[in-house]
Parts: structure tokens; sequence; C-alpha cells
């Protein structure tokens, strides 16, 4: 059911507050009949650990978290932001920090301040039959990286709007990394043809880049000196 005005979120009785990229709607909230993959259970518990983070802070520690947050904002809902409270804040510098294996920092750091993103494009092969991802990059990342990717799609769609976590950037073989590895573990092989799109981000201790967002078509099998290339 379309629910126009407000921002909301949350659960009311039987009533979930969701959104997509028509916009917020009301939804019925339907109770999970599968037990959580082990991808979920892994990114909660992520979540776990910095939720007892922040429950093991000092007072002085949970004050400067908030001064800090007054000059942050949330994400725009119907174009509106709002400013962070302490524990989002929290979160959002501490979330992605668990998700490169690093422990959570217990005094807010200063702003970050990034560089061009170093990622530059998508290239699919399809060598021999064997499919590949690989991510070219212009230069070393001065930042950790973390790459999201969507799941096998139809050429012809052009906007791609779930993209989850595949994982950290693998080290690059020169100017190359290989992403093949997570994205077949979390979506399967691509077929030829079909369309996949890949996001990049770069993190600091300060906060994150906007995302950066690649796209190419899977090719038909060819020589090993042949690929598709994603802008």
């Amino acid at each position: 059911m379309k629910k126009p005005g407000v921002p909301e979120s949350g659960k009311l009785g039987d009533l979930v507050a969701s959104k997509n990229h028509s916009g917020p709607y009301h939804r019925k909230h339907t109770p999970p009949k599968k037990k959580a993959a082990a991808a979920r259970e892994h990114n909660q518990g992520e979540f776990r650990a910095v939720s007892e983070a922040w429950g093991e802070l000092t007072t002085e520690q949970y004050q400067a978290w908030r001064e800090r947050a007054k000059r942050e904002k949330s994400k725009p809902r119907l174009g509106k932001r709002w400013t962070l409270t302490g524990q989002t804040f929290f979160g959002r510098i501490n979330n992605p920090r668990s998700a490169f294996g690093l422990a959570p920092l217990k005094d807010p750091p200063p702003a970050a301040r990034f560089g061009p993103n170093p990622v530059t494009g998508l290239i699919l092969a399809n060598r021999a039959g064997r499919i590949t991802l690989q991510l070219e990059l212009s230069e070393p990342p001065t930042a950790e990286i973390m790459v999201f990717g969507s799941r096998p799609c139809n050429r012809s769609v052009l906007r791609c709007f779930k993209c989850p976590r595949l994982g950290p950037l693998p080290a690059p073989v020169g100017r190359l990394s290989d992403i093949t590895k997570q994205y077949v573990e979390k979506h399967g092989r691509p077929a030829v043809g079909q369309r996949v799109f890949i996001r990049t981000r770069q993190y600091m201790d300060g906060g994150q880049d906007e995302f950066q967002e690649f796209s190419a078509v899977v090719p038909a099998e060819h020589d090993w000196d042949e690929h598709a290339k994603g802008a």
C-alpha cells in the first residue's frame, strides 16, 4: 500500500514501513520461514559486536560521540535529513570497520578526507567458458574499499536498485583486482548476455565516500586477449 507523506520506519501492529525506488509504502509483516543464511548471520554478528562496544564506553566517550554526531546528518528521506544521535554515528563509523575485520573505535575520529576512488572500471571476460570479473584500478588504494554487486540481470536493465555487499576489495595484482570468487559465492556465476552491476565505496575512520558504479554484459566465449569492459 503506497503511503506518501513524512518518512516512517519500523513496525506498528502487523504493518511495516518500507520503501523502494518508487517511494515509501506499507506492507504486511511476514515472519521469516527460513533460517537466516550464513552471510546474514555473519552480518548480524558484526552489528551485535558494535552494539556491545557502544555499551562499554565511558561517560566521557558517550559525550564525545554525541557532540561529534551533531555535525553529521542522516541519509535523505523524502528530501529531508536529520542530525544523528551519538549511537547512530558510532555505528556509522564502526560497522564498516567490523566488516573489514578491524576493532571498533572508542573515540570519535576527525572527518575523513577522500581522494578520487582508484577503481576505474569493471572487466568481464569469458575465456574458454571461464567467466571472470575484475576491477581495474588507476593506482593503489589509499583507503579501505568495499565491493558491492547485483545479481545477474537482463542486459536491457540500465539501473541497479539492489547491490548487496560482496566484501573488501581483494589486493590488486598490477592494476587489476579479481572479484570473481566473491561474486560467485554471493550470486552464482553469471551467464552469457547477462548484465552485472558492481559498486565500490571508500571507507576511512572518519566516514565513507560516495558509491562508484560500473556495469558490463557477460560476453560470448572468446580468445584470451578479449574482454568486455563496463563503464
